[in-house]
């Protein structure tokens, strides 16, 4: 098998082949495709080496560190070493933990205003749907910028991007024409360009993420950035910094959609309930499914001999629903994160931000706007399924419904 053929065996249906190398290696072990060598590290205790211990001898895998540069640039989610500590240095305090009432508030207010315009008996992508509160929330709390009208249309040039970044991965040796995704990501590209144009001509700190970018000094040279790194880093967060949420929150209606009970719970029990259906969600259905290193030196982990040019697969779908750690794996039980059987959990079984120094930054903004999503919609609307036939799944850069998810909304008190 040519090393062409091998790739295109690895990704052609991602999840199915996570879950074959899970059956087969329970702890760690290598599969090669010809000339492609992988190492699955399937064990909790192992994590940490990956991650944290032995950071410095592998850095991000194809995906993000070359295929999706052309998106996200130097940005947070593909810089390495120094230049990733530099960055999140910069980031770090727009989303630090005070913020967060001032920007829970605009999560209430966009998701309040959502519900305003539902009506009971109505049906719709509860997944489009999401993704065009969470880029509206985005927009405002990070960029302190509102994009109504622009909502649907720049989640499509979203979506384009990313399916080339994963069309390309499937064939690394040949360069894919990006086609309508090269029209998508130069939309993409002056949207964000935009914001940084109205803000360097309005000045001062307004509080946000894009100001404090703008504003930000590099602590070696004392300059400050440039329009091509403060978009670098703006364009990671405009699209991670929706993305996740917007898939953690479809799936979890559609399991309270599968599970209707729960919304009475949800109801009475408000927030932290919202809480442990939100991580329930992001335990069966992980937005963040795999993450992938690419091994920079000859090391080890637990032991086992890894090579420089293999590529080392953590993969929360597998661990995540795993019996070992989560008994009934496949069950929807939104009481495994009551905080005294979370407290359970092994360590590192459950990662749907990843860990070590590259945990996602956004983790904290993500949770409390999840919650307050579910817990502020639930008040109001019960939804059921349109269709009880499981969506198929669609691996992207995030674990998105492949066709969406229809919904029928009823309203809280009525028949």
């Amino acid at each position: 098998m040519n090393i062409l053929r091998a790739l295109r065996a690895i990704f052609s249906d991602r999840l199915a082949m996570i879950e074959r190398l899970g059956r087969e290696i329970p702890r760690i072990g290598r599969v090669d495709y010809g000339r492609v060598s992988m190492v699955l590290v399937n064990s909790p205790e192992l994590i940490p080496e990956v991650l944290i211990e032995r950071a410095d001898d592998f850095v991000k895998g194809p995906v993000l560190r070359v295929i999706s540069r052309p998106v996200f640039g130097d940005g947070l989610l593909t810089s390495e070493g120094e230049l990733h500590r530099q960055r999140r240095r910069l980031v770090a305090p727009a989303l630090a933990h005070q913020r967060m009432a001032r920007y829970a508030d605009v999560m209430r207010e966009h998701t309040s205003a959502l519900a305003d315009s539902w009506r009971g008996g109505e049906t719709f992508d509860i997944v489009e749907t999401m993704m065009r509160l969470t880029l509206g929330i985005v927009c405002r709390t990070l960029f302190d910028v509102d994009i109504p009208n622009e909502a649907e249309a720049i989640g499509k040039d979203i979506t384009l991007a990313q399916t080339w970044a994963m069309r390309q991965i499937r064939v690394p040796f040949l360069r894919l024409p990006m086609g309508k995704s090269r029209a998508a990501l130069a939309r993409l590209n002056e949207t964000v360009y935009g914001f940084i144009r109205e803000r360097r001509s309005r000045g001062g700190d307004t509080g946000d993420l894009l100001s404090m970018l703008l504003l930000a000094r590099d602590e070696d040279t004392g300059q400050h950035l440039d329009d091509l790194a403060v978009r670098d880093e703006a364009m990671t967060l405009f699209l991670a910094g929706h993305e996740t949420t917007a898939v953690a929150t479809a799936w979890s209606w559609y399991l309270l959609a599968r599970h209707p009970w729960y919304f009475d719970r949800l109801r009475a029990e408000g927030l932290p309930f919202a809480l442990q259906i939100l991580k329930e969600s992001m335990r069966l259905f992980p937005p963040a499914y795999v993450i992938a290193r690419s091994v920079l030196r000859d090391t080890e982990i637990g032991g086992f001999p890894v090579r420089k040019d293999e590529l080392v697969i953590v993969a929360q779908w597998l661990l995540h629903r795993d019996a070992r750690f989560f008994p009934d794996p496949l069950r929807f039980d939104p009481d495994r994160f009551l905080p005294e059987r979370e407290a359970l959990i092994p360590r590192n079984a459950y990662i749907p931000f990843g860990g070590g120094r590259r945990i996602c930054i956004g983790n904290h903004f993500a949770l409390t706007e999840g919650q307050i999503i579910l817990n502020t919609i639930a008040r109001r609307f019960t939804m059921e399924l349109v269709s009880q036939r499981p969506p198929e799944f669609q691996p992207l850069i995030t674990l998105r419904p492949k066709d969406g998810i229809r919904v029928r909304l009823q309203a809280v008190g009525q028949p």
